[in-house]
């Protein structure tokens, strides 16, 4: 079978975006290639805090401290405990050991704050006589899947 040729040739397969960016200074690629790596990565930081379980104990020494410490605490305490968030009842020690240290604190020590980078409050507990009366913010501490698998 013999075709005769039309004198039509295959394009150059290039984007004229391509193009355009090849004929600027190295300078200015340059600016351009950080700029928006640096939307990117602000995009992603703006988005993303660690859950606060992250601070304290990982999840296997928390099985630890509940075999060790877990006489007399109520099943739903343990449980909250070992799934990573804080449950009313829990004691000052056990927030502590699951979430660390609080960000900041007020009314003489009985309210604890646990905020993002940005200072927004993450998670708020009030204490009465060394047990959490209260928690307010995200009841899961920031961590995503569980408060996602919570909301109907």
């Amino acid at each position: 079978m013999n075709i005769k040729q039309s004198g039509y040739s295959k394009p150059e397969v290039r984007s004229v975006t391509c193009q355009a960016i090849r004929s600027l200074p190295m300078a200015w690629r340059m600016a351009f290639l950080m700029v928006g790596s640096l939307i990117f990565l602000s995009a992603c930081a703006s988005h993303y805090t660690r859950p606060l379980v992250a601070r304290g104990l990982p999840a296997e020494e928390r099985k630890d401290y509940i075999i060790q410490n877990g006489f007399g605490i109520p099943e739903n305490v343990k449980q909250a405990f070992l799934d990573g968030f804080v449950e009313v009842g829990m004691a000052r020690e056990m927030v502590f050991q699951l979430y660390g240290a609080p960000d900041r604190t007020t009314g003489g020590d009985t309210n604890w704050e646990y905020v993002n980078n940005k200072g927004t409050l993450i998670t708020g507990i009030t204490f009465k006589n060394d047990k959490v009366e209260k928690v307010y913010g995200d009841p899961k501490g920031g961590n995503i899947t569980e408060s996602k698998a919570a909301v109907p």
